[in-house]
């Protein structure tokens, strides 16, 4: 899944949380509201998502280290810490002590082998 289509869920999740109605509508629309404007990480993600879909041409408010060309690698970025978790369970199976003689080439591609793996049972 890439980026801008993991943030637009989330955006129609906001949206549609954003209206219920009545006074538990409210609580959640509060609570929503402040827990994505807290979230430094998401609002970050939402840059980049804006600058590789050509929706914002600025770098403000990215990180200065961060280049045009490592912008790329955030195409398929999960946003969610399961996503996250499952992506550490990988590469820490994969750069196990046995793997001592593992090429930096054959980790890249294994890497894009098993982030194109998709479990169809």
């Amino acid at each position: 899944m890439t980026l801008a289509s993991s943030i637009s869920i989330v955006r129609d999740a906001k949206i549609k949380l954003t209206q219920i109605g009545g006074a538990q509508g409210k609580t959640v629309k509060t609570k929503v509201e402040t827990v994505l404007e807290k979230n430094e990480g998401y609002i970050l993600m939402v840059k980049i998502s804006n600058i590789l879909s050509g929706d914002q041409e600025s770098f403000e408010g990215l990180p200065e280290d961060l280049t045009l060309n490592d912008l790329v690698y955030f195409k398929y970025a999960p946003i969610t810490s399961v996503d996250v978790e499952r992506s550490f369970s990988i590469y820490k199976n994969m750069l196990t002590n046995n793997r001592r003689t593992f090429k930096f080439d054959n980790i890249r591609k294994c890497l894009i082998v098993q982030s194109n793996f998709t479990d169809k049972q």
